[in-house]
């Protein structure tokens, strides 16, 4: 039983590997149960797992997943965790020939681009655990008053922003901005909006 051969390159590492070289047959299908193979890369925030659906049927096929990972720093242990948002697969695949897997597996490790962590952080890994509430509240309800006072209120860049790119967004507030906004960029970015024919009428 060999392992299948892959080409992977620096910035990936393979957590585990039972993709073996073996087609399933009736005397093979027992070998294909779990994931078959778990690859990460912490620079891609990627995760490639394969497995085989369902397990123990010869009828089944192979399933690929590209998973996002999110970094979480612990500090107990000083070192950065990844979860996995399994829920929320990026890429799903599915064949029955192993070659076709192949092929799919070697094109993604060079190709897969990184994963944006959106969430707002102190460092890499620290979640800004009240101004990522806020992002997350202007994700779900929009900009409602009472967000846009508190994203005008937090004076963060990155939450002004993403209000100014709400397509609720009203003069008023954009006026707010490029008066008041966090940065230059923000405040520059609101006086061009400003300029545009949506605000000028």
């Amino acid at each position: 039983m060999n392992l299948q051969p892959l080409k992977i390159p620096a910035g990936w590492s393979v957590e585990w590997n039972l993709l073996t070289e073996t087609d399933p047959t009736e005397k093979t299908i027992h070998e294909f149960s779990g994931s078959l193979l778990l690859i990460n890369s912490p620079t891609r925030l990627k995760a490639i797992d394969v497995c085989w659906k369902l397990e123990g049927d010869i009828n089944g096929f192979y399933q690929l997943q590209v998973i996002p990972l999110l970094p979480n720093f612990v500090s107990k242990t000083n070192e950065m965790e990844y979860e996995g948002l399994w829920n929320s697969p990026e890429v799903e695949f599915k064949t029955k020939n192993r070659l076709e897997l192949v092929d799919k597996i070697n094109d993604l490790l060079f190709h897969l681009k990184p994963y944006v962590d959106k969430r707002i952080l102190l460092e890499p890994g620290i979640v800004d655990l009240p101004n990522e509430a806020i992002r997350q509240q202007l994700m779900a309800q929009g900009p409602t008053e009472n967000i846009i006072r508190d994203i005008i209120n937090s004076n963060h860049k990155k939450l002004q922003d993403l209000l100014l790119d709400c397509t609720e967004i009203q003069k008023h507030t954009v006026q707010e901005l490029g008066k008041k906004g966090a940065s230059k960029g923000v405040k520059n970015k609101a006086k061009q909006m400003l300029l545009s024919k949506r605000f000028r009428e």
